[in-house]
C-alpha cells in the first residue's frame, strides 16, 4: 500500500453494516451526492462473506461515519 492511503486509513471511521443497513447507507449517500461530489468525501465498502458490509469513511470536515449512522437509524 501506499503512504497516502495508509495516512487516509489512519484518520478514518469504520463500521460493520447488515444488509438492510448497507442499503439505508446508500440511499443516504445518493441523496447527499452533492455534498459529498463537492467536499470530496471519500469513502469505501467492502463486500464481507458473511453477507455484511465493512463501510470505511475517510476523514472528512462534512459528515462523520457515526452522524450519517444516527441518521439512518432513526
Amino acid at each position: 500500500m501506499n503512504y497516502i492511503y495508509d495516512r487516509m486509513l489512519e484518520e478514518s471511521e469504520e463500521a460493520t453494516l447488515s444488509y438492510e443497513q448497507y442499503a439505508k447507507f446508500s440511499d443516504y449517500v445518493n441523496k447527499h451526492y452533492e455534498d459529498f461530489y463537492t467536499n470530496k468525501i471519500v469513502y469505501e465498502v467492502i463486500r464481507n462473506k458473511d453477507n455484511t458490509f465493512t463501510v470505511i469513511m475517510f476523514n472528512n470536515p462534512v459528515f462523520s461515519l457515526e452522524d450519517i449512522l444516527l441518521d439512518i437509524c432513526e
